[in-house]
Formats: C-alpha cells, structure tokens, sequence
C-alpha cells in the first residue's frame, strides 16, 4: 500500500509523542551494514501437495503454494502465517534481534531479483513477481521491511537509511550475492538508497512509483514545506522533560489514534483509490494489510514509520549522485497515480541523463500507484523483458523448465 501523504499535514503529530517518548532509549546513526544475522531458509509447500521443493537444471528450486486468481493468472497463495524469517540485528539499536520474514522461489543458483514493498503493505504485495520471476528462472526474494507485515511491530527511530540497511544485510546474509533490487513507492526509495550506500550488491534497479524527496529539483514544482504535524512533532522530540513535553506528547497521542484508526478502516477505499483496476482490490490483499494493524504494537509502530521522511536526510537525487555509472535503472510507473506523479519520473529521467546513467522509462497507462499488482501481466512482461536485455537472466535454467520431464 502506498505511501499515505495526505495524513502528512498530520503525520509528524502522529508520531510526535512516541517519538519524544522512545528519543531518549534510542541511538540514531543507523545508515551503516547492521551486525551478524543468521539466516533461516524453509522451503516451504509446494504446488504439488506433499512437495517442498522442485529441480530445474539441477538446482533445488523453493515452490511457494500458488493459486490463480479470476483472470487465471498465477499468483502466490496467501497465507496467514507467512513463509520464512531471517535473524537480524540493526547496528547501533539497543533492542533486538529481529525475526524479520521474506519469501522466495526460483532456483537457489540463480540471478538473485529481491523484491521491496511499499508503506503499509508487506512481501505479499509481490504475489504476482514472485512465481512469475520464478518461472522464468529467476531466484526471487520478496521481504517484510522491519515494521511491516510479518516481520515485527518494533518501535524505532524508522528513516530510509534504517531500511536501506536492512535490504543491505539481506543481501549479505540471505541472498549472498548482489541482486537486481525492484521496489515500489517507499520500498523503491529505500531500494535506491541501498544501491546507493552500498552498490556493490545491486546489479540494477527497477523503480515502481518511488516515493522520495526530490520536488525541490522539479522545474515548476515548490520545493516541500514544512507541515504543522512536522512542527508539532519536532517541538515534542526536543522539549525538555517537563509539563509542556507532556501536554505535546499527549495532544500527538490523540492525534495519532484518530489517524491510525480512521486509516485502518479505509483501508479498502484508500486501495481502490489508488488502483486503476478495482477487481485487484480483493479480500487477500486487504486481509494482508489490514491485518497488522491489529497487533498490539501496531499503533505505536505507526506514529514512528510515519516520520521516515521527515528523518531521512538523504534525497532521490543525493542517491543518484553516489550511483555508478553501469548501475542500470529501469522505471516501470502507473501513469494514474494520484500520489507520485508522471513528473516525478520524468525528474529522475533528467537528472539520470545529466548523469549519465542507463535508464529505461516505461510508462503503464492503465496502472496507479501499485502497478505490480494493478497490472501484474503488464509489470511482468517488461520487467522479464528489462532483465534479459541488462544480461541478468538465467537462460539456462529457463530452458531445462522448458523441456519436457522424463518420469
């Protein structure tokens, strides 16, 4: 689910009070490769029932259980408990390890795709990219980012370093190889920022409607302003211990529960809002929003993610500046988005040339905000498309998944 700026004018009162509540217990400086994290792979059920796993050319193969949805395009199957979790441990942050969760597929020797969500939604998000990529020979991860969806409801000090962080020792820990990173809306902005802090690990990006600061660099655009909730919030985070703290922190409190609740029970209209294609708006994909919002901690968590772009330092266009030349960049973009808008691709598409750097832009016409899941088929072919001509297919694996097995 995207990124709720219209809650902006109130979003940094949402998070003000915890913020001011947790500052004190917290470190910040979290841009750097968090700490040691083991890894916990699962196969997990397989198409055929009483399988776990599959060979293709030899290679142990993870087969998620899948379904078809009423078009008859293959999707993951959605399930309550999830799939597999990985251990991590965020550098300079006093509480954890993390169990935080991914799903994968595809042939473990692969070329490595990991697929990032946006605000509000998790791994499922990618229920169509998973066995498609997965079909074509790809190895593809798809992750909860710490906050979301099955991975824990944690109260920290989010910003999209924090989360570039964790894609990175994803990378390092569980993919083990550098990977094409595709990420939607505030998942493509942190999946920038991590090929940004750390290129080395990313053959290539794929931008869905990324979020981000960059209206500041867009001619005839005013730069962003400073909402009240922002001020509200940053007067709560630095007042003194006092009365006067206390009465901010109560009044963002407030705030907070009026905007978590009304959004948790808009959750299906704020989708079709977003989305071109309402049949895609079904009960599984509200089910895997909607559902953790219900943990205990789901409130607290959402006054703090809230506030990850007032506390990212680090703009679109800072990001771009560190990317090397070869990183190639492929901006797939809903042209109906109501929220980032065809002028934000257009102003990476600029500042990429001026950088000379190798882009490709292609535009959806019939897709918002959510264009993997507004227009899956659409999505899919481009991205295969993109992949096999930036050299990072499998070709080899997607031939022997075409020949015919020999019982």
């Amino acid at each position: 689910m995207p990124e709720l700026r219209r809650f902006a004018t109130f979003g940094g009162a949402v998070a003000g009070a915890f913020a001011a509540l947790r500052r004190r217990k917290l470190r910040a400086g979290w841009a750097q490769q968090s700490g040691v994290s083991s890894v916990s792979r699962r196969a997990v059920a397989a198409v055929d029932p009483g399988l776990e796993a599959s060979s293709v050319g030899g290679s142990q193969v993870d087969t998620p259980e899948l379904e078809t949805d009423e078009a008859g395009v293959t999707r993951l199957k959605y399930q309550e408990e999830g799939w597999s979790k990985w251990t991590w441990q965020p550098e300079g942050v006093p509480i954890g390890p993390f169990e935080c969760h991914y799903v994968s597929a595809g042939p473990e020797d692969a070329p490595a795709v990991v697929l990032v969500h946006g605000f509000g939604a998790s791994s499922y998000h990618w229920r169509y990219q998973v066995p498609a990529l997965a079909a074509q020979g790809f190895r593809v991860y798809s992750l909860c980012l710490l906050g979301y969806g099955w991975s824990p409801r944690v109260v920290l000090r989010y910003t999209g370093e924090f989360w570039a962080s964790q894609i990175n020792t994803f990378l390092r820990d569980v993919v083990q190889a550098p990977a094409v990173l595709v990420g939607n809306s505030v998942g493509g902005f942190t999946s920038l920022l991590a090929a940004a802090l750390d290129p080395e690990r990313c053959k290539g990006l794929v931008l869905l409607n990324a979020a981000g600061r960059f209206e500041a660099r867009q001619p005839g655009v005013r730069p962003a302003q400073n909402q009240m909730g922002d001020v509200l919030a940053d007067a709560a985070e630095t007042a003194d211990p006092g009365p006067i703290q206390w009465a901010l922190q109560q009044l963002t409190r407030v705030v907070a529960g009026w905007a978590f609740y009304t959004t948790k029970l808009r959750i299906q209209p704020i989708l079709e809002w977003v989305y071109v294609n309402g049949t895609q708006v079904d009960d599984d994909l509200v089910t895997s929003i909607r559902a953790p919002a219900d943990h205990p901690d789901a409130l607290d968590t959402f006054g703090e993610v809230i506030q990850m772009g007032r506390r990212t330092d680090i703009t679109v266009f800072d990001a771009l500046d560190q990317l090397p030349s070869r990183m190639p960049i492929l901006l797939l973009w809903g042209m109906q988005d109501p929220w980032m808008r065809p002028a934000r691709a257009e102003a990476i598409c600029v500042e990429c040339d001026e950088r000379g750097l190798d882009y490709q832009y292609v535009q959806i016409d019939d897709a918002g905000h959510c264009p993997q899941d507004d227009t899956p088929v659409r999505v899919n072919e481009a991205l295969v498309e993109w992949l096999d001509a930036r050299g990072h297919s499998n070709m080899a694996a997607r031939k022997a998944a075409e020949q015919p097995q020999v019982a």
